[in-house]
């Protein structure tokens, strides 16, 4: 029996050790304990990287990894590998919609708050963290259930954000507006028309008569077409990166 169990656990020593070729798992071993917890965030990052997950955090943020992490018997550890998976999520969903990623970045700072200030316990602290999580996984799955490419949902949120104006307009609007605001955009000169006043006061006419060829509440107009004007400015900010 040892004869075969020895060459299985070498085989799969080397495995582990190919997968975490690359990051300095060995600094925990003998770190403080305060320093260890740093180093097991890196090998997070490393083991998402050669899964080829760190640029799919939605897989990450199924309902079976999060239960995983919830169990874990280090709920410091758990905590911390929410919160980062979180802020990455949202720092990567504040490069293309804005409304999103105030929403949620909030959120997480208001409930680091209230666990700096001891108002929940770290098991509170991870149930709120899952929810939150479950919460952007269903954020991101809306474009697809409403037919909206990445970018075309973020003029949407921009449109529904006020909560009377989602009790007037139809989704269905909602949408069409998304997609004609989008073509909007797009016929803008191909210049940093963010730093050209003339051209900003074009596309804020445009938008409001958008807004009222749809029969967007007048009343709410003002501040939709603000918003859908720092929509578009980010949109245009990062599609020529």
């Amino acid at each position: 029996m040892q004869d075969e169990a020895v060459p299985a656990m070498q085989s799969a020593f080397e495995k582990l050790r190919d997968f975490f070729h690359g990051c300095d798992y060995a600094r925990a071993l003998d770190a403080a304990p305060r320093d260890v917890l740093p180093v097991y965030l890196t090998a997070i990052d490393h083991v998402l990287g050669q899964a080829g997950l760190d640029e799919a955090r939605l897989d990450i943020l199924s309902d079976e990894f999060l239960e995983r992490v919830a169990a874990l018997e280090q709920k410091n550890l758990a905590l911390e590998t929410l919160r980062k998976l979180l802020n990455d999520q949202i720092r990567s969903t504040e490069r293309s919609n804005l409304v999103r990623s105030r929403k949620f970045r909030e959120a997480l700072e208001d409930a680091l708050l209230r666990y700096t200030n001891k108002a929940i316990t770290t098991a509170e602290m991870i149930a709120r963290l899952i929810d939150l999580a479950r919460d952007l996984r269903e954020a991101q799955q809306q474009g697809d259930a409403l037919g909206l490419s990445t970018e075309e949902i973020a003029f949407y949120d921009a449109l529904a954000e006020n909560a009377s104006a989602r009790e007037v307009m139809q989704s269905d609007a909602l949408r069409l507006m998304a997609r004609e605001l989008i073509e909007i955009v797009r016929r803008m000169p191909k210049l940093d028309w963010t730093q050209r006043e003339s051209v900003r006061a074009t596309l804020r006419r445009n938008i409001r008569r958008l807004l009222a060829k749809y029969g967007y509440p007048p009343d709410l107009a003002e501040g939709a077409t603000q918003l859908v004007l720092r929509q578009a400015e980010l949109s245009t900010e990062h599609s020529v990166e």
